[in-house]
């Protein structure tokens, strides 16, 4: 038996899965929370996977083709099984729920300060599963149910059934190569004479950034961008330019005697949010809890 299988991305398809449920761009910018160059690359990238053009604009509107029509019968027919998989592996409609499902964007899962969520297993009641992946695919999930609680750097309760808990703050640094340190002085102007390399587009911490540097008259001179800690390690270890990091991720590089500190930048915080559904009160009262305790400088959840 034969089973090499094309690669689909089913990220790709799931961007014009909800483009076309949505019946435009803008409206799944608004439902998945990015940006719509984002969504036009996915889209665009699946088409020339697919060797076909999925939609056609008309009148400013965005209009099904027939292979369109065609890949959203498949991909309501994959993402419905997806979820009817979920639910019976684990009998979700048999047996009562005993874990916690914690979502965990890629971003958040380099700078998230993962001593704070050991307290989940303090509890006896629950097991712990952890799964990574993009905004939109978790929230797609929490929406779902498939997940308990997503992590990230943005608030999003936006939506009607979910809330938003702001449960922890990092300061924000910028690292360079120690060759730089004449800079430090001169923190944060000294910027400009450094080259910089940003975190990506699509990162909540680019565009906090991007508002420090209009805000304090400052152009740095962009040469890249891109996430990852260990990226941004190669960068200021092999001196090419200056990166900013929230606090956990400083503690990690300055670890590498060839990389220091340029400075704090005392306005810029990133912030970590868990976002559940309402209707999910055990979940709800347990990260309430978690976040009351470690404000009181207490380790169990009771």
């Amino acid at each position: 038996m034969d089973y090499r299988i094309d690669r689909l991305n089913f990220s790709h398809l799931f961007y014009f899965y909800v483009t076309a449920k949505e019946g435009s761009i803008k409206g799944a910018c608004e439902k998945l929370f990015i940006s719509q160059p984002t969504i036009s690359d996915q889209i665009k990238l699946l088409e020339e996977f697919l060797d076909c053009q999925l939609f056609e604009r008309r009148n400013r509107a965005l209009y099904l083709t027939r292979e369109g029509k065609v890949a959203l019968e498949y991909a309501e027919e994959l993402f419905g099984l997806s979820k009817e998989f979920v639910r019976r592996m684990r009998h979700k409609e048999k047996l009562p729920r005993r874990s916690i499902e914690i979502g965990i964007t890629p971003f958040m899962s380099q700078y998230l300060l993962y001593s704070d969520l050991l307290d989940f297993f303090k509890n006896p009641d629950f097991k712990v599963n952890f799964t990574e992946l993009e905004k939109p695919q978790l929230l797609s999930l929490l929406e779902d149910e498939a997940i308990d609680i997503l992590y990230s750097s943005a608030k999003l309760g936006q939506s009607k059934g979910l809330i938003s808990i702001q449960v922890g703050t990092n300061r924000t640094f910028a690292l360079a190569h120690k060759k730089y340190k004449k800079f430090q002085k001169s923190f944060p102007q000294s910027l400009e004479e450094i080259p910089f390399f940003a975190h990506s587009s699509t990162s909540d911490l680019r565009y906090e950034g991007d508002l420090y540097f209009a805000q304090n008259g400052i152009s740095p001179s962009l040469i890249g961008e891109g996430d990852g800690l260990e990226l941004f390690e190669v960068i200021c270890q092999q001196g090419l330019g200056f990166v900013i990091v929230p606090e956990v991720g400083k503690k990690r590089l300055e670890k590498n005697k060839d990389i220091i500190v340029l400075g704090e930048l005392e306005e810029l915080q990133s912030s970590v949010f868990a976002t559940v559904k309402k209707s999910n009160d055990e979940v709800l009262k347990l990260l309430k809890k978690l976040k009351e305790n470690k404000r009181r400088g207490h380790t169990t959840i009771s």
